[in-house]
């Protein structure tokens, strides 16, 4: 008989109390390094009518103006350092026995719980500065497409593969039995089917 009984809210458990553990400190170096590429070019776009017009002097821009496209420039950069970094600081996971909990975001924060029953594929890969770095980035492929994957990065590789090899484990022990019940449940319907038939 089907059965649905209420659950007490207060006795589900707490996520806040998870142990988050961080990311590799080694992958804010990674992130300083994509800044620093990412701030040179930026300072270079946003000085660059400057620089033009101080040697053609063809620009109709006034002086003021050029100097406050810089100024954006250089206050970009310092608020994507400052979010990027912070940023590191914030991301965390944590395993547990049946899923794996991903946290991150400053402002607007977010906390993603991946199930292991339905994680489909785990893989690790590196990218050239990872690999430098000795770390990797673990993504885990789910059964609701590309909007319920999971990809952590900025851990070690060693770690990287120990998490993979924890979670095919918990996937291939969760799709055993799994099999089993519809095994089982085929073979009533069959033995259903010839009783009907007789």
């Amino acid at each position: 008989m089907f059965d649905n009984k209420q659950i007490d809210i207060s006795t589900l458990p707490q996520v806040a109390q998870v142990d988050f553990k961080n990311l590799h400190p080694k992958y804010k170096t990674v992130i300083g390094i994509r800044l620093l590429i990412a701030s040179i070019f930026i300072l270079l776009l946003s000085s660059s009518p400057y620089i033009f017009q101080h040697i053609t002097n063809s620009l109709p821009i006034s002086d003021i103006w050029l100097v406050s496209i810089c100024g954006v420039g250089v206050l970009l950069v310092i608020l994507m350092c400052i979010i990027s970094l912070k940023g590191v600081q914030m991301k965390g996971y944590a395993l547990r026995e049946h899923d794996i909990i991903y946290k991150t975001g400053i402002i607007s924060r977010s906390q993603t719980v991946i199930p292991f029953n339905r994680v489909q594929h785990v893989v690790v890969y590196e990218g050239a500065l990872l690999r430098v770095f000795g770390l990797c980035t673990v993504e885990f492929f789910t059964a609701g497409g590309a909007l319920g994957d999971l990809k952590i990065s900025g851990i070690s590789k060693e770690e990287g593969e120990r998490l993979k090899a924890y979670v095919i484990q918990k996937i291939t022990k969760s799709v055993k039995p799994a099999l089993i019940v519809e095994e089982k449940e085929y073979k009533e319907s069959e033995i259903e089917r010839i009783n009907e038939t007789e």
